[in-house]
């Protein structure tokens, strides 16, 4: 199976073939070689790894290593969560996200009631990264106009925000403190918006260790406040700085450096409370483009603290139509959107189970998975993404779940969404020039001694491969430990597909 029509393709098959006539004869296969150099590697004698390697065309393994092993996955583990919500929720499924008032409108234009935004789980509502889905600024222009147009000219009640689809666990319990106020640690909100982030940026001082400024943000963040203890860090340094906020409280601490020289460095940051941003930003949307309010903005969570439960009982003024669903896998997977994954878990267990939590998620994710073959009894889950450091999974499981996939009548969408070789994602400058170029697709994983890959090749006999490598506390660098994984995922490329013992 091809997996990329690209003009390198041919240069790619003639390496193979040029390669494997000057390695016929020795004894043993590229492949071979390369896991006995990589498997005597110092880097790996304290570590836990595994490497599985299969033809799923034929249904077969070709090597296997330390297969039954739990370790920490990192993101790889975001190809479990996609692929559960390709085949459980179908590559159809559409969310939608609804503007709704539950009052009357008067002569005057007066709405007497309030206004809502009602969410229903999208991950990818008002962001600005997908092609075909508004941002949030055109969905307000676009709410404008409808409220115009039924001629509401003032409200008299709240603008509120419905998230309620969803737990209000946003963010999992086991990820770290000095991940969740950074924008990789968004979590899910049954109303998302602007991938649950914002970006603030910093001026850095005029002499290294001199205090950095906060310029401003983008979106603008009503009631967010901040410590800054940021300073300015050696020219070319980089971004060192890390954000500490809980969720739902408005006020961030940042810490680190920024480079010297930077006038406009960007940071991005997780939103302290998705849904009354939304509220509070279409409140002022409105009082700037002349329509009044005179009720607070509220989201279903701060109302709830209060006691006050709102109405049911509504009428629909817009409805914006869902983010497509490949997008949504797309972006998961080759972005490593840690929020969408968590969304998708949500998603998953509230259309299987009526209820929108995480646990419900990981529970009907792994029933789902039992039916397909898989043995689930050493697979530990916290969340839908693999930023928690106490997940662990073995190769044997990701093998089952790409197995299964290959097999699956919507592969297409979990395959395409996957990094591509020497062009795209988080393997766009790795394996230039080799055999893997344009062949190989997958998803990586990366946290603290923990380096992942997982995914899909073509191998020289034409048949598709599937792989997994996972290794935990190496030895070394990171980026020493990626260079020795491409030689190892190359081989499989190269490989005639016969079985590794």
């Amino acid at each position: 199976m091809q997996l990329f029509h690209n003009p390198r393709i041919l240069l790619n098959i003639l390496f193979i073939n040029v390669l494997t006539f000057l390695q016929a004869g020795n004894g043993s296969s590229p492949l071979e070689r390369a896991f006995n150099e990589f498997r005597a590697d110092p880097f790996l004698e304290n570590a836990g790894w595994t490497f599985y390697v299969m033809d799923v065309t034929a249904g077969e393994p070709i090597l296997k290593h330390n297969i039954h092993k739990p370790l920490l996955p990192a993101s790889i583990q975001k190809l479990l969560t996609t692929s559960t919500a390709i085949m459980m929720l179908g590559n159809d499924y559409q969310y939608a996200t609804l503007l709704q008032h539950d009052g009357t409108v008067d002569r005057r234009g007066v709405l007497r009631g309030n206004l809502y935004i009602r969410g229903s789980g999208d991950p990818g509502f008002g962001s600005p990264h997908l092609e075909f889905s508004p941002d949030l600024a055109e969905v307000f222009e676009e709410w404008l106009t409808k409220l115009k147009t039924i001629g509401i000219t003032k409200i008299e009640g709240s603008i509120i925000a419905d998230e309620r689809i969803f737990d209000q666990e946003m963010v999992p319990r086991r990820w770290l403190w000095e991940h969740i106020g950074n924008y990789f640690g968004a979590g899910s909100s049954g109303l998302s918006v602007n991938e649950n982030e914002y970006t603030v940026y910093f001026k850095a001082g005029a002499t290294v260790g001199s205090p950095a400024s906060v310029i401003r943000t983008d979106p603008g963040v009503p009631g967010m406040t901040f410590i800054n203890e940021v300073t300015t860090g050696a020219a070319g340094s980089g971004d060192q700085v890390y954000i500490f906020g809980a969720p739902w409280v408005p006020e961030r601490h940042l810490t680190g450096t920024v480079p010297l020289g930077a006038d406009k460095f960007a940071v991005r940051g997780s939103l302290p409370d998705p849904p009354l941003f939304i509220a509070e930003s279409f409140r002022i949307h409105l009082e700037q483009n002349g329509i009044e309010t005179e009720g607070e903005s509220a989201s279903y969570r701060t109302l709830n603290s209060k006691n006050i439960f709102a109405t049911d009982d509504r009428i629909t003024i817009d409805t914006q139509d869902a983010t497509l669903f490949f997008d949504i896998i797309y972006r998961t997977n080759h972005n490593s959107v840690n929020s969408y994954a968590e969304n998708l878990l949500k998603t998953i267990a509230l259309t299987n189970n009526d209820t929108g939590t995480m646990n419900a998620g990981i529970e009907t994710l792994q029933d789902f998975w039992s039916t397909q073959g898989m043995n689930t009894n050493q697979l530990v889950l916290h969340d839908g993404s693999g930023l928690s450091p106490s997940n662990r999974i073995t190769a044997d499981q990701l093998m089952t779940v790409l197995s299964v996939s290959s097999q699956h009548p919507s592969f297409s969408l979990l395959l395409q969404s996957l990094p591509l070789a020497g062009y795209s994602g988080s393997i766009a400058t790795l394996f230039r020039g080799s055999a893997s170029e344009g062949f190989l697709r997958a998803k990586s994983g990366y946290l603290n001694n923990v380096r992942s890959y997982a995914g899909y090749t073509t191998m020289k006999n034409g048949n598709l491969a599937a792989f997994v490598i996972i290794a935990n506390d190496y030895q070394g660098t990171p980026a020493a430990m990626r260079h020795k994984m491409i030689r190892l995922m190359d081989a499989i490329t190269t490989h005639t597909g016969e079985a590794i013992h």
